[in-house]
């Protein structure tokens, strides 16, 4: 007697020390969505604009230790011009600017983008112009990206409105590409010509410019030029937009969750019946989102919605998901020792697979191949299905209020020709994703109506368990707790699945491989939850 009271208090602590650990890690997720919802708080409301305050600046034409700033003649109304033109500049700084470029052999139709910053140099201002020009249509083939620096002692005289004159500019060239390894950047100097026109927009609160820009360049003792037309783009009026769309999308995706979640409580949807493979990744891939924008944040602080929602998802909802999945797998085990190593191998996979998925996402994410190779998200399920042989029910919330969800963010980036992320526009890699998506749904909807392996040729199928005796047997159903000469009706069924196969073998009963017997209809229900024997609990094979 004593030894049971020993057994019983040994396993109350070991239920409060679980209690105790899970009551910690919630804690801990609490106090990092406080820590990030206040660093949004910081971005959005403290953050200063270091653009704001142009009155400390210290102008192009002056120089903090030298007496010799610039090489033009030094008068007044000279240095008030050079003043003038780069006051103009400092409106366009941080504004991007996208458009179409040609080159001496008049290639045409690839995308140019330009932005500008300010850059210090041995005591001096100037502004650095990055420029990148994309060669190719459907694949990232090639960038050229350019540098170059630009203060008062390179502008040409005389002055015009808004038109700049640059000579003998220092900058650098590097022509990369994501199927070689990027070159090393290599020194040059060009002569630029920019002509900056205003462009009246209605409903737009700050002027819109348009950029002409030719520039002549000398790499390894050859001359090379190019032209580009640029139009700046707004990027708090993209980030709205984006930032609206995903956010609406989230919010679908955390109202499916909470569906599957409830179900799952309720036992309306069988955990088991869902790969625990896309949970994971869903949510991996949600928390990389989720940092993505919220460094996009920087630029623009509409991006910190769509952030707070993903990192939501991430903590409070797929992540509960997958733990819901994880236990109906290792339901049976009743070993402490079994259960703890099946959650550490779980917890070491999680890992392992979280590390392979940011690397492969932050090298790999611009390749088109593997671009839509992650969208391939309804086939770790359709495997499981096939693998398991249960028969299941196509779930729309699963597919359309989950998944189908997520096809926004890759199309955007390949089908916006102005895209946030700048990213080079594929038609091609659009409709390939698009078709494979569809082809999963289609493929998934007719697993859930004809059958779990109906695309698997019967010679490769594993070898099936005979369940369906004819004799009569004496005892009772473990199941409805009535004896098995009693036959159910067919009238108790809800699926039309099992309804199928029990009415291609009336008046039968089921016997497991080993030994148990069963109503057919009872035993077939109790399979499409769960592959386990109602009575000894041993692992049953599926039933196709």
């Amino acid at each position: 007697m004593q030894q049971i009271d020993l057994d019983n208090h040994h396993l109350n602590f070991q239920l409060e020390l679980q209690y105790a650990r899970a009551r910690q890690r919630q804690r801990r997720r609490n106090v990092i969505l406080i820590v990030f919802a206040i660093m949004s708080i910081f971005y959005v409301f403290i953050q200063p604009n270091q653009y704001a305050n142009k009155q400390n600046q210290i102008p192009y034409s002056q120089n903090n230790s030298t007496n010799d700033a610039i090489n033009i003649t030094e008068t007044n109304s000279t240095l008030l011009e050079i003043q003038k033109h780069f006051e103009i500049l400092e409106k366009i700084l941080i504004n991007q600017f996208q458009g179409k470029w040609t080159d001496s052999q008049q290639s045409e139709n690839n995308l140019a983008e330009a932005i500008f910053y300010k850059t210090s140099y041995q005591n001096r201002f100037q502004i650095q112009l990055s420029l990148k020009l994309i060669e190719g249509q459907f694949l990232e083939d090639y960038y050229n990206q350019f540098s170059f620096f630009l203060n008062s002692s390179q502008l040409v005289l005389p002055l015009e409105d808004n038109n700049f004159v640059f000579e003998n500019v220092r900058g650098s060239y590097k022509r990369s590409s994501v199927f070689e390894n990027d070159e090393q950047s290599t020194e040059i100097y060009a002569n630029l010509t920019m002509i900056l026109k205003e462009n009246n927009v209605e409903n737009e609160s700050e002027p819109v410019y348009n950029l002409e820009l030719n520039v002549h360049y000398t790499l390894y003792s050859e001359t090379f030029s190019f032209n580009s037309n640029l139009n700046m783009i707004n990027i708090d009026n993209k980030a709205i937009i984006y930032s609206t769309i995903v956010s609406v999308l989230s919010v679908i995706q955390f109202i499916s969750c909470l569906k599957l979640m409830k179900d799952f409580i309720n036992e309306n949807r069988m955990a088991s019946q869902f790969s625990l493979f896309i949970f994971v990744f869903l949510m991996i891939f949600d928390g990389y989102l989720g940092i993505v924008h919220f460094f996009l944040a920087v630029q623009s602080e509409y991006f910190l919605t769509p952030a707070f929602l993903e990192l939501v998802l991430f903590f409070f909802l797929e992540l509960k998901l997958a733990k819901h999945i994880w236990q109906e797998r290792f339901i049976n085990l009743q070993d402490n020792q079994n259960l703890r190593r099946e959650l550490y191998r779980f917890h070491l996979k999680f890992y392992l697979l979280a590390i392979i998925v940011v690397l492969l996402l932050y090298y790999l994410i611009y390749y088109n191949i593997f671009l839509v190779a992650m969208n391939l998200y309804l086939l770790p399920q359709i495997i499981h299905i096939a693998y398991k042989g249960q028969y299941v029910e196509f779930d729309k919330i699963f597919v359309f209020g989950l998944l189908s969800t997520r096809l926004f963010i890759p199309i955007y980036y390949r089908g916006c020709p102005y895209n946030i992320l700048h990213a080079q526009v594929s038609y091609l890699t659009v409709t390939m994703i698009i078709l494979l998506f569809a082809a999963q749904v289609v493929l998934y909807y007719y697993q859930c109506k004809i059958g779990p392996r109906f695309f698997i040729p019967k010679w490769l199928r594993p070898k099936s368990h005979e369940y369906f005796v004819e004799q009569p047997i004496d005892g009772e159903c473990a199941i409805c707790i009535t004896q098995l000469t009693d036959m159910p009706t067919e009238s108790q069924l809800d699926n039309k699945f099992i309804a199928k196969i029990i009415s291609q073998n009336q008046n039968k009963l089921m016997e497991t491989p080993c030994g148990h017997h069963f109503h057919s209809i009872c035993l077939t229900k109790w399979m499409n939850v769960k592959l386990n024997c109602p009575t000894c609990r041993s692992i049953l094979p599926p039933l196709i």
